[in-house]
């Protein structure tokens, strides 16, 4: 096919899904235009954009991103993701491995997801406004401690002003107010907390901060 006189390229794509289903019909589709070119796992390396399909953006997932960089040749190589549900620290992680675009799984038809892919190779962006102001938020929470150093037990600074005002007997909403956060952001630090140094909730986080002398 030719545009003007000249060869139009096809975007080469390789897909990841959570189940067969959905990477069979993803595949098909984008079989079916004439503007992507569908790889196999054997050329995966050479995609000018991977997509990923899931329904909750889990580790797993998050696994699939960093193999992608790791093994990708495509210095242009971009990452469009397709999910229902996204924390903002792993869409934080994952906008460092490479994801230009998420669409809402719920609400994306092939015709989106293709429009999407070329344009996020054509070098543009497409994310929810709700992901893109949480994403800038996490991102200006983040420069409270410009140096990323850890203080003891590996806490970050910014968690320890937030279990600091747990310990005081502050809500989530308060907090949010007095760090001038908001309220998902505060609970997005104190779950990452949780999670990262296995502790089973907030009390047990402060408790732990206090006894290694992090605050």
């Amino acid at each position: 096919m030719t545009i003007k006189g000249k060869n139009l390229v096809p975007v080469s794509v390789f897909v990841r899904a959570v189940d067969p289903l959905s990477l069979q019909g993803a595949e098909f589709c984008l079989h079916d235009s004439v503007e992507t070119a569908v790889l196999s796992p054997a050329q995966s390396a050479r995609a000018d954009v991977v997509l990923l399909l899931a329904n909750e953006v889990t580790e797993e997932t998050m696994g699939w991103m960093v193999e992608a960089n790791v093994e990708s040749t495509n210095p242009e190589m971009r990452i469009v993701l397709v999910a229902d549900r996204i924390s903002i620290p792993r869409l934080t992680r994952a906008v460092r491995y490479g994801v230009v675009s998420v669409l809402p799984r719920a609400q994306a038809g092939f015709p989106e997801i293709v429009q999407a892919i070329l344009h996020s190779h054509a070098g543009g962006s497409q994310m929810p406004g709700e992901l893109v102001r949480s994403l800038i938020e996490e991102l200006r929470a983040s420069q409270h401690d410009p140096t990323g150093a850890r203080l003891p037990g590996g806490f970050e600074s910014r968690e320890i002003d937030v279990l600091r005002l747990l310990s005081d007997g502050l809500s989530t909403t308060e907090i949010a107010a007095k760090l001038n956060y908001s309220e998902r952001t505060i609970k997005n630090i104190i779950f990452a907390v949780t999670q990262r140094l296995n502790l089973r909730n907030r009390t047990h986080a402060v408790a732990h901060a206090m006894r290694i002398g992090a605050m």
